[in-house]
């Protein structure tokens, strides 16, 4: 494996790598089904949801892929530049061509839940059937170009929808009706809202970090940059930033390499890193 890690996803006792050129690698095997990286990707009771961007070339796909097979290699990319309105992702269940850009993902069980940028809020089964549609928040008042952009999706007993001004609205999960608006008292331009269970954690591209119940803000701490990855261990939000691993509100201990994403390995909390390595995190 030679491209450095973007997320590692789990599916049925699997692992699924998926690297920042769009490699995929199950079992020791890489596949590459489409020759662009992904920008988003999800796992659901029928496999992997993944969403492959290419600015360049102004295209999107959305696939999915089952994870109970042997993945395929795709189409080059220089074969892409010539079939860019028909190319398809390889060995993938069902494709889909996007007219717009994803702005965020989010799955669980049969719903998979997605926003397209200046289009709306889509759910859909795992057969691609939809199940509603909504249109995008519009803001009262005077905002910032993007302000209304959505910068993460999560799903409970509701939907929760975050915007890049704070705004929090909650969605009918089996409807996508407005169930409530709630308008967080900060100025930030969100990059992503991590949630477990009730808890959210907002990273700001300024390097503010806000704790929330999803109602008011708790706790605020500015950090060295934007959050690459956290999870709520039951206690505390561990975080990753730039080359720091982080306990918000707490200590932080610089890594020599940059941490990607923060994972569960035998009841113990590590870091995958950009050279592929895994090692403690906080050092513990």
């Amino acid at each position: 494996m030679e491209s450095a890690p973007w997320k590692i996803l789990s599916f049925e006792n699997k692992e699924i790598q998926i690297d920042v050129d769009g490699g995929i690698t199950i079992d020791g095997v890489t596949k590459r089904p489409f020759p662009i990286s992904i920008s988003h990707a999800v796992i659901c009771d029928k496999g992997l949801v993944a969403i492959w961007v290419d600015h360049e070339l102004r295209l999107a796909r959305m696939a999915l892929l089952a994870l109970d097979e042997p993945l395929n290699d795709g189409m080059t990319k220089g074969q892409l530049r010539t079939e860019r309105g028909s190319a398809e992702v390889a060995g993938s269940i069902w494709c889909h061509i996007l007219d717009s850009e994803p702005l965020a993902i989010t799955s669980r069980g049969d719903l998979i839940i997605f926003a397209l940028w200046q289009r709306g809020i889509y759910a859909i089964r795992p057969d691609s059937t939809e199940v509603w549609r909504t249109g995008l928040p519009e803001l009262a008042g005077k905002n910032p170009p993007g302000a209304e952009d959505v910068s993460a999706l999560h799903i409970g007993e509701e939907v929760h929808v975050w915007t890049r001004n704070g705004n929090h609205l909650i969605l009918d999960i089996d409807t996508g009706e407005e169930k409530d608006r709630l308008t967080l008292p900060i100025e930030a331009d969100l990059k992503e809202v991590f949630h477990d269970d009730g808890q959210f954690l907002l990273s700001a591209k300024d390097g503010w970090t806000y704790a929330s119940d999803g109602f008011e803000i708790t706790v605020a701490h500015k950090q060295r940059g934007t959050i690459q990855d956290a999870v709520f261990d039951g206690k505390k939000w561990r975080m990753i930033c730039w080359r720091d691993d982080v306990i918000f509100g707490g200590e932080s201990v610089r890594r020599k390499e940059l941490g990607v994403q923060i994972i569960n390995r035998d009841g113990k909390w590590m870091v995958i890193d950009n050279q592929w390595e895994i090692s403690p995190h906080m050092g513990e």
